[in-house]
This record gives structure tokens, sequence and C-alpha cells, in this order.
């Protein structure tokens, strides 16, 4: 899946049971080859209200420190590549 803000290969699971309640888990590939690239596209979406305050994390894999057991778990049942996560809570 490729969307037209560069992100592509699109997973979703939902993380039932945690502390903050249920959540979900997007995983993607966004083509930036570094972490400002990414904070970047984090701020643009900022900027256009798609990021609510029920966001816990958004960014790189490697800087995920929301429930990184549970993440990495999750991640291993992706079967494409990703370099990012976007961790929300749902009602």
């Amino acid at each position: 899946m490729r969307t037209d803000s560069g992100i592509k290969n699109v997973v979703t699971f939902r993380l039932t049971g945690t502390p903050d309640g249920n959540l979900l888990v997007r995983f993607y590939h966004l083509d930036v080859a570094s972490q400002e690239a990414v904070n970047w596209h984090i701020a643009e979406q900022l900027v256009a209200g798609q990021m609510s305050a029920e966001v816990l994390y958004e960014g790189n894999l490697q800087n995920n420190t929301v429930y990184p057991t549970a993440i990495y778990k999750l991640l291993d049942r992706v079967e494409v590549y990703v370099n990012c996560v976007r961790i929300e809570r749902v009602k």
C-alpha cells in the first residue's frame, strides 16, 4: 500500500488489555533516511490535524519506548519492510 504522503506497507493491529486501554498499532515504511525527516512527517500531520492527544507514540521503531516488548512481538508478525510505528488509544 502506498499513500500520497510517502507512507507504504501499512500493517495494523489492535492491542487489547493494556494499562492504557485498547491500542491501535500501525507499522509502516516511510521513505526517509533520518529521524529528522520522520519528525517533519509527524509535524506535517500535527499541522494538518491528523494527530490527536490519543497518540502515545509515532516515529522510528528503534526509538519507541511505549510497550516495546508487545510492539516487537507484533512486529514479528509483519511480513513487509517497515521502519516506523504509530501507537494510539482507541475507544
